[in-house]
This record gives structure tokens, sequence and C-alpha cells, in this order.
């Protein structure tokens, strides 16, 4: 499961703009292509917190 999705189970309100960059979106997803997969960058929604690592882990 994409963290993405991990983040959409969490919070099923979300939508896929909240992590359009191009469309101002407030969560953005990185990944450095050093093999240490996907990871939020950085976390602006204005109503919800960023998720911790155990919320991420229980979502797959």
């Amino acid at each position: 499961m994409s963290l993405v999705d991990k983040i959409k189970k969490i919070y099923p309100s979300l939508t896929s703009e909240d992590f359009d960059v191009t469309a101002k979106g407030t969560i953005l997803i990185q990944n450095d292509s050093d093999g240490k997969n996907d990871y939020i960058k950085e976390w602006k929604h204005p109503s919800l917190s960023k998720p911790t690592d155990e919320q991420l882990a229980d979502a797959d």
C-alpha cells in the first residue's frame, strides 16, 4: 500500500487534491530515490494532524 493510500485510510476525508502540489495541496509526499521509499516531507493541513509512524504502520 502506498504512503498516500495509508494516509487516506487514516483520514478518509482527504482527497487527491490534498496531495497535489500544483493545486495548492497541503501534504507533500517525497521520494529521494535513496532506497528509503516515500515520506511526508511537508504537512500543512489546517485541521488534521500529521499521522504518527504507529498510525501509518497500523494502516497497512
